[in-house]
């Protein structure tokens, strides 16, 4: 069943570069979908041919059941006809008028009753915490202000979808932690279908319902954020989200009680091991990484009574950050981050033993 919003087998080339590469995905309605992906992944001109402002080469773009991009029929609906709002990373807000005119403006373009604007305008002003500045020249606000008037300007005609791209990559760290959270609340107030364009991991996880990660115009994998996290099917996704220790070895066999577990031997310079982990989509013979989250891993300065998936190595350095303490540990089969609690303390060449969390690692194929 497609969604409110339906991309298919989108494609857009660029002479001979293939910067989107056969796309599909739905969004729900009043779902916000995150394309998240490094630069140049073509989640941004994926976002610009639903918005219209990219004419793709091949695919079908849909819009509440109606189709606005067909290119097999060449049926292209202009971007002012396809019920969308934007945000882009750049504000876009007029300099010469006031915050309430450049909110106002949409309506006025769509020929809005004159007596219907103020009540909409404020609407929009209010959601964005804005309601006092109004007659405000908008030289005059911060860019965290006129931030927050470009997304007022874009819901107050009420779009069907709405569109951001990277709209917070020009604020600060803190500003932009809160505009997260104000994006996030506004959108789930009006209900509305949105999808969202960022590189930024924490922006994604934290706003999207559903999240495309993206990668040289390919989608490498469609799913929530905790599944990306903790189930990735590619070691480029396990790599993206999250830090990611990846142990190579090859899967040597499937548990006989239990066909997710399976015994991967690890390679390592001098010695060899075999460890626990979930075997994923891995078949024995596969050669695969396991994916080792830091905060997957145990720290003990002896060894523990249960040798199961056990690696011994050294720290080589490590930072005291409050409510935790992350060390950079070597080992015979790779260098592993690990997250210990704020109280552990080891000093650079501490010997220490680490203990995988069998029930979370998981075996990737190799790419």
């Amino acid at each position: 069943m497609a969604g409110f919003l339906s991309v298919r087998n989108l494609c857009k080339r660029f002479g001979d570069h293939w910067a989107v590469d056969d796309v599909s995905f739905d969004v729900e309605e009043g779902k916000l979908l995150v394309l998240l992906g490094p630069s140049g992944c073509g989640k941004t001109t994926t976002l610009r041919c639903i918005g219209g402002l990219e004419q793709p080469d091949k695919g079908e773009i849909s819009i509440d059941a109606q189709t606005v991009t067909n290119v097999n029929t060449d049926l292209f609906v202009s971007p002012e006809n396809r019920g969308m709002g934007m945000v882009a990373q750049s504000y876009a807000i007029w300099p010469h008028m006031t915050v309430f005119e450049n909110v106002a403006f949409p309506l006025r373009m769509r020929k809005e009753r004159g007596e219907a604007i103020p009540d909409r305008v404020g609407e929009a002003l209010r959601m964005v915490q804005l309601e006092d500045f109004g007659d405000r020249n908008a030289t005059d606000l911060s860019g965290g202000q006129q931030q927050r008037v470009a997304l007022a300007r874009a819901i107050v005609g009420r779009p069907k979808v709405l569109l951001f791209d990277e709209p917070l990559s020009n604020l600060d760290a803190n500003l932009r932690e809160r505009m997260r959270y104000l994006l996030k609340d506004i959108q789930r107030e009006i209900g509305i279908t949105a999808v969202y364009v960022t590189h930024d991991q924490d922006e994604a996880m934290g706003l999207g319902d559903k999240l495309v990660v993206m990668n040289e115009g390919k989608i490498e994998q469609t799913d929530n954020a905790r599944a990306l996290y903790s189930e990735p099917v590619t070691q480029f996704v396990a790599e993206f989200i999250g830090v990611a220790n990846l142990l190579k070895g090859r899967l040597r066999e499937l548990s006989q009680d239990d066909d997710a577990v399976g015994l991967v031997k690890l390679e390592g310079s001098s010695e060899s091991a075999t460890i626990q982990c979930r075997a994923g989509r891995a078949q024995p013979g596969n050669q695969v990484s396991v994916l080792v989250r830091p905060e997957w891993i145990e720290l003990h300065s002896e060894p523990p009574k249960d040798s199961i998936n056990v690696i011994t190595g050294s720290v080589t350095s490590s930072q005291y950050l409050g409510d935790r303490t992350e060390l950079i540990v070597n080992t015979e089969f790779n260098e592993i981050r690990v997250t210990g609690s704020g109280d552990a303390d080891y000093g650079d060449g501490s010997d220490v033993f680490l203990t995988l969390d069998g029930k979370k690692c998981i075996a990737l194929p190799e790419d």
